[in-house]
């Protein structure tokens, strides 16, 4: 009887020394860093005592279980709820971070991205509201004529509304003359030998369609933001002045780029960029014979993204 009881006392303090001695499962703990590069996002988990990694991106996506994912979201300039749940033997604990997505850069929306295979094609809009012809004053004014945007069909030059200009993220342009020619400035065309289809009610008005057109072969572009944009105009036909457009966007070119229609000043300025319009001022001279090639006027034209 006493050995049983000996027995007994010692498997009762062997087991309250085996209890003391073993140690409580510790919670797991967590916090995550990212990066962001356009609407991509690189997560990484920080965490201790884990089995699972739970990711909500916050957009109403998949959940990911992976320790680095990388998300990519579908809307710009918005803010994402991003929560981390790491699940342990010792319990869960769950983390969130706001990520801020910032907006389309203007080459983006420009281009539809930043890589060499990023492009996108852009046209005169044919729908558009207004076709604006304005002074080339500091501030557009006076605004000499408001038409609809269709109205290049009325004076023979409905060819223009096919032509596209292909602008890449790797910086260069292409010019699709769709109907064989271009839209051009009448009195540049005249300055420059260039040939032009017949049309007095265009020439009448300024404009011209330059055919054959062939694409500049190497043209490039590049965008200035916050740029004070200062070129000689001759708004009189016969004075030239500087007039500087302030903390404006433009689009420069080389090797012979444009948009929209070809004349002595390339450079425009870009007053509205969406994905799928773009409204540009871009300068015209019908000064002649004096002040040829100085812009008098700014076609004032909306842009849509061709199929």
């Amino acid at each position: 009887m006493k050995k049983k009881f000996k027995f007994a006392s010692l498997f009762a303090l062997g087991l309250i020394l085996f209890m003391a001695c073993k140690k409580e499962t510790p919670a797991p703990t967590a916090s995550f860093t990212y990066t962001v590069e356009g609407s991509t996002v690189v997560f990484t988990a920080v965490a201790t005592d884990f089995t699972k990694f739970e990711w909500d991106f916050g957009d109403g996506s998949y959940i990911s279980t992976i320790h680095t994912p990388t998300h990519t979201y579908s809307e710009y300039g918005k803010d994402f709820t991003v929560s981390l749940t790491i699940k342990g033997d010792g319990g869960q604990v769950t983390v969130t971070n706001i990520v801020k997505i910032p907006p389309k850069t203007k080459l983006q929306l420009l281009t539809g991205g930043t890589t060499a295979a990023s492009s996108k094609k852009w046209r005169i809009s044919v729908g558009a509201p207004s076709f604006i012809i304005a002074a080339a004053t500091a501030n557009f004014q006076p605004v000499v004529k408001n038409y609809p945007g269709g109205i290049l069909a009325a004076v023979g030059l409905g060819q223009v509304y096919n032509d596209e200009f292909v602008f890449k993220g790797d910086g260069t342009l292409t010019i699709n003359p769709k109907g064989g020619g271009i839209f051009a400035g009448y009195v540049y065309c005249l300055a420059t030998g260039t040939p032009i289809l017949d049309n007095a009610a265009a020439a009448g008005a300024g404009l011209a369609y330059a055919s054959p057109f062939t694409t500049p072969a190497g043209a490039t572009f590049a965008i200035n933001e916050g740029k004070n944009f200062t070129i000689p105009t001759a708004v009189d036909g016969k004075n030239t002045v500087n007039v500087t457009y302030s903390n404006v966007t433009t689009i420069s070119f080389t090797k012979g780029g444009f948009l929209g229609i070809m004349d002595s000043t390339s450079e425009c300025i870009i007053q509205e960029l969406t994905d799928t319009k773009m409204v540009a001022a871009l300068f015209v001279s019908t000064n002649y014979p004096t002040a040829i090639g100085v812009p008098n006027l700014a076609l004032i034209l909306t842009f849509e993204v061709a199929p």
